[in-house]
């Protein structure tokens, strides 16, 4: 009688237990569970789902609320990072950086990012040899290829293993880019020309020998640079010409004629013809 009256207490204790968030409702994916409450829902993981027992709950007190909770984070956490490594391949320092705005400790960063890695969801070593690959193939010279390897996350020492910058390519490299600029200035003189392109190509991390090399191989000729400078002395003639006069109109067309690159000498040449046509 006594071990009856024992555990019928038990049973009452346990239909008393505080319930302070209510089971409302609760739904089953494929990977996660969202449990909802009175005025709020949680994700649930199913292996959290199945470790508490949720299903036989009618509610939740203080302390496994709290507990689902901090679970919540992990898991949203968790699951924002497979979608972003799904995406596209990341390193590890972008998913921390990631993961760093989640609300986990960086306890529990290093042990998540362990997980993904043990999983071959991370690895930095492959995501170099793939990334240097795909770079190489474009017209970055080795030294961005570096720059970008590093601002990624990849450490200097797999860059160093992986990254083997051929001069040949290099050059073939700066070559076109050379060609390609030259296509697209305008209104220069050919030295102009090239210390424009030479000066792209070195911000381009391009050595200066490398540089100067493709931008002397390139096909630009001096040939009509007097009549060149004869259509931009007529450009800036024309805008200087309604306020200013005489010396001071002179000097002001020389100096914007060689911003541009033009010799001194040419443009006197050209100066003075114009002065004999107006006289």
């Amino acid at each position: 009688m006594e071990l009856e009256e024992f555990l019928d207490g038990l049973k009452k204790e346990d239909e008393n237990k505080d319930i302070s968030y209510p089971i409302k409702k609760l739904k089953i994916y494929e990977d996660y569970v969202m449990l909802y409450l009175e005025e709020e829902k949680i994700q649930l993981s199913v292996d959290s789902y199945f470790e508490h027992k949720i299903k036989d709950l009618k509610g939740l007190d203080e302390d496994l609320y709290k507990k689902l909770k901090d679970e919540e984070i992990l898991f949203k956490a968790y699951r924002s990072a497979l979608r972003k490594l799904a995406y596209k391949d990341h390193t590890v320092a972008q998913i921390k950086d990631h993961l760093k705005g989640k609300g986990l400790n960086r306890k529990q960063i290093d042990e998540m990012i362990s997980k993904l890695i043990s999983y071959g969801l991370l690895d930095d070593e492959k995501y170099c040899m793939s990334r240097i690959s795909y770079l190489k193939d474009s017209k970055l010279s080795g030294k961005q290829i570096r720059y970008k390897l590093k601002k990624e996350g990849i450490s200097e020492q797999l860059i160093t293993k992986h990254l083997k910058v051929d001069q040949n390519e290099e050059y073939a490299k700066a070559l076109q880019l050379a060609e390609k600029f030259e296509r697209t200035i305008r209104n220069k003189s050919c030295s102009a020309k090239k210390k424009a392109i030479l000066n792209k190509l070195v911000g381009l991390g391009y050595s200066y020998e490398t540089a100067s090399s493709a931008v002397q191989s390139t096909d630009m000729k001096d040939e009509n640079e007097l009549e060149l400078l004869r259509k931009e002395f007529d450009k800036v003639l024309h805008k200087y010409e309604r306020k200013y006069e005489g010396r001071d109109m002179d000097d002001r067309i020389i100096a914007s004629l060689l911003q541009k690159g033009f010799s001194y000498s040419d443009i006197r040449t050209v100066m003075e013809e114009k002065h004999g046509k107006e006289s």
